[in-house]
């Protein structure tokens, strides 16, 4: 037995997510557990579709488990989501082997990654943030006087930025999985169209806004379109973020200045540019123009007031998770929780409820996630009532030998 941790949003799975399961079962995995975000994503909005349809899909797709990413990581700057995400799969104690997408060779990251830590990196990088532009701008900067062009192509691409920030935390926690760098194939992180008969998540999200499903077929495994028709026609999805819009300034406007300065990524006295564009913000939209800037790039910026939205502090992030929610069991996924019985460190369970009465800090987070649902589902074109977090069901997959599950060989 062989367990492969991945990291995904599945927001929406797709051919290439499927390609990476099955390259990393093809490097040695027997089982996957796949680690995903809830109800909001890293990009600061709402998923298109709730975890559960979600994790019905990964299943469909190749997961055997799926357990949830705690919304103070799920919505986190790369750092602390592959943070948050590698705590987990340490706290599993059985995860042998961790797989993500990179753009370049895993050897070249690694190069990066060792001059982001040496002692010579910290002072270039600080005068070029001085310069006034943005941490990521200063950052390729900094690597390029240091390593050359190179590294700052290297750092420039998004899934070598996560694979980055990967093996940074696995340094931190001194955990140390074999790693499963797979070549990412087809169409970029948000290009449109296809390519290599693979299209992005952000291409197949515009498409079914557009209701154009047959072209959004031919880039997810055909298990997956029945389920999000399914969730179109019972009014759970699409999920956007113009119909929590008036919700998310209601609440905003409740928040003191002193409050704002809990959240994370606050520096700088960005929280009083923060409070002031949500005095004069009319809109969404609006509030990101207020708060960006050259320096805080509207990256940050949607993160900055999706965090304040659901009342995610810094404090939180810095804690480690303190449970392990499943989400999905598959075929495989019995297998891997008799496993995590045995080794894991920190409460394992399907209920949240369960999991709330584990430890203070449990019941933090549970509560937490309870309510960002509770505000996630206003966003549903049929609104539900508070409490799904505690009354929806496991999702639960049969076995592959039904046809259900989607033969991600035809596409390698």
């Amino acid at each position: 037995m062989k367990i492969c941790g991945i990291t995904a949003e599945y927001n929406l799975f797709h051919k290439g997510h499927a390609y990476q399961i099955e390259k990393a079962r093809q490097a040695g995995a027997t089982h996957i557990l796949a680690v995903m975000s809830g109800n909001f994503v890293q990009r600061g909005v709402p998923a298109m579709l709730d975890k559960r349809v979600r994790t019905r899909a990964a299943l469909c797709g190749g997961a055997d488990l799926v357990v949830e990413l705690p919304l103070p990581f799920a919505t986190a700057s790369a750092e602390t989501f592959a943070y948050g995400s590698l705590s987990l799969m340490q706290a599993a104690g059985c995860v042998d082997m961790v797989s993500f997408g990179v753009e370049d060779t895993l050897a070249e990251i690694q190069q990066v990654l060792d001059v982001l830590l040496s002692s010579d990196f910290e002072p270039v990088l600080r005068l070029r943030l001085a310069d006034g532009g943005s941490y990521a701008s200063a950052r390729s900067q900094a690597a390029a006087e240091l390593a050359g062009e190179k590294a700052a192509q290297i750092l420039a691409r998004p899934n070598n930025i996560l694979a980055i920030e990967y093996l940074k935390a696995a340094r931190r926690l001194n955990f140390y999985p074999e790693w499963a760098a797979i070549p990412r194939l087809g169409a970029r992180h948000d290009q449109h169209g296809s390519e290599a008969g693979l299209m992005s998540a952000s291409y197949l999200r515009h498409l079914l806004e557009q209701g154009d499903w047959s072209s959004a077929a031919h880039g997810m495994p055909n298990v997956c379109l029945p389920l999000y028709q399914q969730a179109f026609v019972s009014g759970e999805g699409p999920v956007r973020l113009s119909g929590l819009e008036r919700n998310m300034l209601a609440i905003l406007r409740t928040r003191s200045l002193d409050w704002l300065k809990e959240l994370p990524d606050i520096s700088e006295g960005l929280e009083n540019r923060l409070y002031a564009g949500i005095r004069q913000a009319t809109s969404v939209a609006q509030l990101y123009q207020l708060v960006q800037s050259k320096r805080y790039p509207q990256s940050r910026a949607r993160r900055m007031v999706l965090h304040a939205y659901l009342g995610i502090t810094a404090q939180m992030q810095k804690m480690r998770p303190p449970y392990l929610r499943v989400l999905g069991i598959g075929p495989g996924g019995e297998e891997i929780l008799r496993q995590m019985k045995k080794t894991a460190v920190i409460p394992v369970s399907q209920s949240l409820a369960r999991l709330s009465d584990e430890s203070e800090q449990a019941k933090r987070f549970a509560q937490l996630e309870a309510a960002a649902t509770d505000q996630y589902v206003l966003g549903m074109p049929k609104a539900q009532p508070c409490g799904w977090e505690f009354t929806a069901p496991v999702a639960k997959e049969p076995d592959a030998r039904d046809g259900r599950r989607w033969d991600a060989g035809r596409i390698l």
